[in-house]
């Protein structure tokens, strides 16, 4: 699904063991992995849903003009989805399961 590389000395952003992934289209992405956005036409990228724990990151960069939906059960306390359309970075940090992702 494109670069994937393995960082666990690096502590990338602080990640432990993270994995790095360029993506141009719907995904499901991967606990404690950073993600470049990249894709030139709308699309959706699904957080991790199952066997998640408190402190469990995700984290996004788009770097393409395309609009990016961010979806998940729970953002923020409740059933949302996220649109990104500027090209700042995302910290999609796991709280609980009814509060479930806080981005910041």
């Amino acid at each position: 699904m494109g670069l994937q590389i393995d960082l666990p000395s690096a502590g990338l952003l602080g990640i432990t063991n993270a994995s790095a992934s360029v993506l141009t289209g719907t995904a499901t992405l991967a606990v404690n992995s950073v993600n470049v956005l990249a894709g030139s036409s709308p699309y959706t990228v699904t957080l991790p849903s199952t066997d998640l724990n408190a402190g469990d990151e995700v984290v996004l960069k788009k770097t393409n003009t395309a609009t990016v939906t961010i979806a998940s059960t729970l953002i923020e306390g409740s059933g949302q989805s996220v649109t990104i359309t500027n090209n700042q970075p995302i910290r999609c940090l796991y709280v609980d399961g009814t509060f479930g992702w806080v981005l910041t």
